[in-house]
């Protein structure tokens, strides 16, 4: 949001994210309520300053955005809430790391906060940070959503009361290694924010799930009120009702089904507007193509793709008492549900400027004045079916105790609860429950069976995420969660799936791109995986001009011995692994890079690397 024109400016998010070109993430904490497997993947590459315009990457830019933020970040969405992609790369196995999933019962409470705390060092050692709140779920659905960034430093900046129990609770939930949440804490309660023109932040508002939220209420002698979000109940909306004769102004904008299911209790607001429903991560996808190639064209121009959407995403609660304006936005809906600290939830409070204020009037302006309908509409038999699915996912979730193990004989999932020993089966003994390995048939997981088997997995394509889906008759939801795997998956995992993926070619250009450090862009998108779609139409590697020479090594080494030696690392692990996959695949290849191995041999021995490495030790 800005304070410097009528219409707030449509930015994208991952432009949040991503670091200047002279800094490196060093920790990275985002909090969503739902999330998908690309959308966690356009995060990563943001975060590594990885990513294109249109948030999409090369196979090697996505293999070291992995690389480098290893253990630096983590994503922490509602469990139940990971969107099953209509094609899932199967890359996004490794994608399982950076995930965590917190098990709140839907049925009283959700985790729903959409956040984004970022810590960068920049090439001179100076420490940033950057704060995002807002309403935006980490999902491909483009919806019209609304966020605030802070950034330290600068003139203008202070400490903002709240931040550090954001900060606490993210870390708390994190789970990362050497991360202490109480640390944390104390270093973000002493960050002087810096928020955009025309803005003041009050405080930060943190409720973590357990109740005792205060709820906005308008004071004496209020002006206007204004409720922005697509979901409202009445009792809330009855809260926002001032205490006052004197006229108040009372506008609420949200969907028509939001209007038609609340009914007559509407006609109090002096203007009562609707816009459509937002989009969401489907439920139940198409199964996949057997290849993009294979895929229809939608006819739609890739940049056409970044347009705002219609759906109403935002939520807003503002109050104009004369020249004081006061804006609450983040993630909590109009709701008792949201409010009163059921949900965990991160709002802003703000005082904001006239200007400001132009951008939520041009918002309203979006919208179509409607009437307040005579009657509350009920739901019909479908939406009656949509929520009995909702309700059978929530407690899946909320039930869910499965640990995954892998060895020789396959995969198979152990339910182990001593709340649920039958299984994380629903209620209605009518809903059918589904499992499956990320990339694997789906299988009936039968209730009171505590074991199920999934049958092979390759190396490269083992992960933490199952795949789940429950139904009735022809209708379903389909899903991912975590299993957490016993023993865990460690970097071997992440090579095995790499060499897979990238093969010999890949691999190169991902070096060669690491050692000239010129920003070039690798080819392809990491969302494609297959090998023959990768290959292009270059049959020998050693003719590619963009592949690693000499002068590009010793150059490396003369401009960052340092970073010469991180590169010099991922070799040494990888190079072997991709030269014994050439040499069972491409012959001809494999003659290349073992000339290659031999020349970064020599190379290395004659740098001293060993020697410096073992000095550093």
């Amino acid at each position: 949001m800005s304070g410097t024109v009528d219409s707030w400016p449509a930015l994208s998010f991952l432009e949040g994210l991503r670091p200047a070109p002279d800094e490196n993430v060093e920790l990275a904490l985002l909090a969503s309520y739902s999330a998908d497997l690309g959308s966690i993947g356009a995060t990563l590459l943001a975060l590594a300053g990885k990513d294109t315009d249109a948030g999409r990457g090369s196979p090697s830019d996505f293999a070291d955005a992995v690389e480098r933020l290893r253990g630096k970040v983590r994503i922490i969405i509602q469990r139940g809430r990971l969107a099953k992609m209509r094609k899932t790369p199967r890359i996004a196995a490794v994608l399982d790391q950076f995930v965590r999933e917190v098990d709140f019962d839907e049925a009283t409470h959700s985790w729903h906060p959409k956040v984004a705390l970022v810590r960068t060092r920049g090439a001179d050692g100076e420490i940033g940070w950057r704060l995002w709140i807002g309403s935006r779920n980490l999902t491909e659905c483009v919806n019209r959503d609304i966020g605030l960034l802070l950034v330290s430093g600068g003139k203008g900046g202070a400490p903002i009361p709240g931040t550090d129990d954001l900060a606490r609770a993210l870390a708390d939930r994190a789970a990362l290694k050497g991360l202490r949440s109480t640390y944390l804490a104390a270093i973000i309660a002493k960050v002087a924010w810096r928020p955009p023109a025309g803005v003041r932040v009050e405080r930060i508002l943190w409720s973590s799930g357990l109740g005792g939220q205060p709820i906005p209420v308008p004071p004496v002698g209020t002006d206007e009120v204004v409720v922005v979000s697509p979901f409202v109940d009445k009792k809330f909306l009855a809260r926002q009702a001032p205490q006052t004769t004197k006229p108040t102004r009372r506008v609420l904008l949200t969907t028509m089904r939001e209007i038609e299911r609340i009914g007559p209790s509407l006609a109090v607001f002096d203007d009562l507007l609707a816009l459509d429903a937002p989009d969401y991560p489907i439920g139940d996808p198409a199964p996949e193509p057997q290849s993009a190639a294979s895929a229809p064209d939608s006819g739609v121009p890739d940049d056409e793709e970044e347009e705002v959407g219609r759906g109403l995403h935002a939520k807003l609660l503002f109050m104009r008492s004369g020249q004081k304006r006061r804006l609450w936005l983040g993630s909590a809906n109009a709701t008792m549900r949201a409010w009163s600290g059921r949900n965990a939830e991160a709002t802003a409070e703000l005082l904001v400027t006239e200007p400001v204020e132009k951008g939520l009037r041009a918002l309203l302006g979006s919208a179509r004045l409607v009437e307040a309908p005579g009657i509350e509409h009920s739901p019909d038999a479908a939406a009656l079916e949509e929520e009995a699915l909702e309700r059978a996912r929530a407690q899946v979730a909320a039930r869910w105790a499965a640990q995954l193990s892998i060895d020789d004989a396959g995969a198979r999932l152990t339910h182990r609860s001593s709340l649920h020993p039958g299984g994380p089966h629903s209620d209605e003994l009518d809903i059918v429950l589904e499992v499956g390995a990320l990339h694997g048939e789906l299988m009936v997981w039968p209730a009171q069976q505590v074991v199920v088997e999934l049958g092979l997995v390759a190396p490269a394509e083992r992960s933490e995420f199952v795949r789940l889906r429950v139904s009735r008759g022809g209708k379903g939801l389909s899903w991912l969660q975590r299993a957490p795997a016993e023993p865990p998956f460690g970097e071997d995992r992440d090579r095995a799936a790499f060499v897979r993926f990238l093969g010999a070619r890949g691999f190169l250009m991902w070096l060669a791109g690491l050692l000239a450090d010129d920003g070039r862009e690798g080819e392809g998108d990491w969302t494609n995986d297959e090998p023959q779609q990768r290959a292009g139409t270059v049959t020998n590697p050693a003719l590619d001009s963009s592949l690693p020479t000499l002068e590009e090594m010793l150059a490396a080494w003369a401009r960052d011995p340092d970073k010469f030696l991180e590169i010099e690392r991922r070799v040494s692990q990888y190079l072997p692994a991709v030269l014994e996959q050439a040499k069972q695949e491409e012959p001809q290849t494999a003659e290349m890079l073992e000339r290659f191995d031999d020349l970064w041999c020599k190379l290395r021995s004659g740098l001293g690397v060993a020697r410096i490495k073992e000095q550093r030790r």
